[in-house]
């Protein structure tokens, strides 16, 4: 690249009254500004039409925010084709799949509550006997779709199918020991911030907790969640009862909520990655 100024483009979701119009968030707008100000141009990616044969890197940078199975493929498309991406496409996708995210990061040794997929709903019944189950989308976000079913419920029954028809994996837990809080690790690269919040929280005072420093086997399992799925920027989710914990979730890229330092070491380590791409390119056409 050979631009004046490094150029970084976010891919995000378009908005639900103009899917044309980038739906930008608050956290997106801030780390643009902040990029801006080190120097940067930022740009912002919605879907749309794409010849695949002419997509190839024009930014230095690109940002994968928003993890739409449209911005997948693009940012996989961008990658092989020699683009820095942040969150890689492969994490991103992998880190949205609780069964294989849940995998990876036990076989790291991160404590998870014991978890199964199945088929059909019908394969959890025998596991609810022995205590309450989560049941979550596979691919689910936010809270959406997730559903308890204790010792005396029933799972229901038939498959998950995708917009085509296909059969979904499902995805159960046991009901993981809390003391009735969620604590949230928010990381950039290496630094981390903690946050204690209601579980579930609802409101938006409740999403945005209180500020807490997290003791170190907290940040530790975070950064091993970090390393085995392959992320840079992410959200780790853990219960915590007395000296035991469970890790139930992890976002590649979340809002950061409540962690009003995080905008600003954002657009520090993106322009840093912004920078270390450019090096790399002006190496390769050594």
């Amino acid at each position: 690249m050979t631009h004046a100024k490094p150029r970084i483009l976010f891919l995000l979701s378009g908005e639900p009254a103009n899917p044309d119009r980038p739906q930008v968030s608050a956290l997106t707008a801030e780390v643009a500004a902040g990029l801006e100000r080190r120097g940067a141009s930022v740009d912002f990616l919605t879907p749309g039409a794409v010849e695949i044969a002419r997509l190839h890197p024009a930014h230095d940078l690109y940002v994968l925010k928003d993890k739409t199975p449209f911005n997948l493929s693009v940012a996989q498309v961008l990658a092989l084709a020699g683009a820095r991406v942040v969150n890689t496409a492969r994490a991103s996708a992998v880190a949205r799949d609780k069964v294989a995210a849940t995998a990876l990061i036990s076989a790291a040794g991160v404590p998870v509550p014991p978890s199964w997929t199945a088929g059909t709903a019908e394969r959890f019944a025998p596991l609810a006997k022995d205590g309450a189950l989560w049941l979550k989308p596979q691919r689910g976000s936010r809270g959406f779709g997730v559903r308890r079913i204790g010792r005396d419920g029933n799972p229901g029954a038939g498959r998950a199918l995708d917009a085509f028809g296909l059969p979904l994996p499902l995805f159960a837990q046991h009901e993981a020991p809390s003391d009735g809080t969620d604590l949230k690790l928010y990381v950039v690269g290496e630094r981390v911030w903690a946050l204690r919040r209601p579980y579930p929280a609802s409101t938006l005072k409740e999403k945005l907790g209180r500020v807490v420093t997290p003791a170190p086997e907290f940040v530790a399992a975070a950064l091993a969640c970090g390393r085995a799925l392959g992320l840079e920027l992410y959200g780790v989710d853990f219960l915590v009862s007395g000296d035991s914990y469970s890790v139930v979730d992890v976002n590649a890229f979340p809002g950061y909520k409540g962690a009003a330092a995080a905008p600003e070491a954002l657009a520090d380590y993106l322009f840093n990655c912004v920078r270390g791409a450019r090096t790399e390119a002006a190496e390769a056409l050594r």
